[in-house]
């Protein structure tokens, strides 16, 4: 509840108000094909309501809340399976499809102020993989997958450039929506026994990123390395650790993240170069 003493002119209520409401079920349903395999499938509807930062501004210019903002509403399903050996070893692999309507969207973004609007429905459809494993001693190996297909499934019309207050750019269907990426992948190997020295390697990769509703640009793909190693003691009830990490190993060059749909086009964020953070604690047991 808001209560304001916003006035313009003689309507003593320029704020306005918005409500919004939803019933979300979920089921699911396990079954155990063997000691070590299970299968399951999910379903369930989602709700996503629009956020202060997206309602705060009108796209026709004028002063006060976008309460023309609908929520966007989802429906879910999820089907996979779950493995676990007597060794150590454990993998899932999962497909997932989600359909969207009321997607919420940029309609106009520049200068730090953006104005949001619902598109029609979408689909984001996927797989997911994992798995991790003992070797040999204390080194384990972990690796993750993951492909997405998001895609709007009905045109709608955006801004071009701005200023803009009336939408005149067609988005077909078959777009695929901004600011995800279509894979991405890790992998870390790391030696880790009860107490002494440890340490791991890591490996991050991402494909291109499209960075507005038409994918006209996108940031390109990329893959980063990374390191960290440590050293735990105890002495009596102390427990003494100390680490060190360093991101971004060979200082690579690329697109950390992306603004969607800026009016300028100036999408790309830059991602820091070659990053270290050392560090220890104290720990007692009593």
């Amino acid at each position: 509840e808001s209560d304001d003493r916003y006035v313009v002119g003689t309507n003593p209520d320029d704020s306005g108000s918005v409500r919004f409401s939803a019933t979300l079920p979920v089921v699911g349903v396990l079954f155990a094909a063997s000691e070590h395999v299970h299968l399951y499938a999910t379903a369930g509807r989602g709700f996503e309501t629009p956020t202060i930062n997206e309602l705060a501004y009108r796209p026709s210019g004028e002063t006060g809340l976008n309460l023309a903002l609908q929520s966007a509403r989802s429906n879910s399903l999820e089907l996979g399976a779950k493995f676990r050996s007597g060794q150590g070893a454990e993998a899932t692999a999962a497909v997932f499809e989600t359909r969207t309507r009321d997607e919420i969207v940029t309609q106009t973004n520049a200068g730090g102020r953006s104005t949001f609007q619902n598109a029609g429905s979408t689909r984001r459809r996927g797989l997911e993989l994992s798995a991790a494993a003992e070797l040999a001693g204390d080194l384990r190996l972990q690796a993750a997958y993951t492909w997405l297909d998001a895609r709007y499934r009905d045109p709608f019309q955006t801004c071009a450039a701005v200023p803009c207050t009336t939408p005149t750019l067609t988005i077909p269907a078959g777009n695929r929506i901004p600011g995800t990426a279509g894979s991405s992948f890790h992998a870390a190997l790391a030696w880790a026994p009860p107490l002494g020295w440890r340490g791991g390697v890591e490996v991050r990769a991402l494909s291109k990123v499209w960075v507005n509703d038409a994918n006209a640009d996108a940031a390109p793909g990329y893959a980063t390395t990374a390191a960290h190693f440590g050293y735990l003691a105890r002495f009596g009830a102390f427990e003494l650790s100390g680490f060190g990490r360093v991101d971004n190993l060979f200082g690579r060059r690329y697109i950390g993240s992306v603004i969607v749909g800026e009016g300028n086009s100036r999408f790309f964020e830059p991602a820091p170069g070659l990053t270290w953070t050392v560090g220890a604690s104290v720990a007692a047991r009593f």
